[in-house]
């Protein structure tokens, strides 16, 4: 009885973080979707974009494990070609998904990898901007 609190803890921070995961993923379809809109892909849709970004995710999870274990003793150069061969194999999926030829498949994945990573920043920004001025009020400013 006297860790009960711990295991309801455990609980509520797993819960925590496959909300997390199911909002992350909804996001990043919208940005695969956006990313097809902006290459003009006749098929996109948002269905395609999910199911883009779950499947693409897994096989580019996959590629990027087993590339990692190959390449390991390369060290960087090893990191370098799982993360290339993970991107190339996602775009394989985007395509085949999408319906469209490998350079749009391409194009798509980098844009939404592209977009992602500056609203992150952004948010990043943002967040660090917010926490940068209540600790700046908080000890009174320099």
């Amino acid at each position: 009885m006297a860790i009960d609190w711990l295991w309801g803890s455990i609980a509520a921070i797993g819960g925590l973080i496959v909300l997390v995961l199911i909002v992350a993923f909804f996001i990043n379809s919208a940005f695969t979707l956006l990313a097809a809109k902006i290459v003009k892909v006749e098929s996109a849709t948002f269905g395609r974009a999910m199911l883009a970004t779950f499947l693409g995710g897994l096989a580019a999870g996959a590629t990027s494990f087993v590339l990692g274990l190959l390449f390991s003793p390369l060290l960087l150069a090893g990191t370098v070609l799982s993360a290339i061969g993970a991107y190339l194999v996602d775009s394989l999926v985007v395509k085949a998904i999408f319906r469209t030829s490998y350079g749009k498949g391409l194009l798509v994945t980098l844009l939404a990898r592209v977009l992602a990573a500056a609203v992150g920043i952004v948010i990043a920004l943002i967040v660090a901007a917010i926490v940068g001025t209540s600790l700046l009020g908080l000890f009174g400013g320099f």
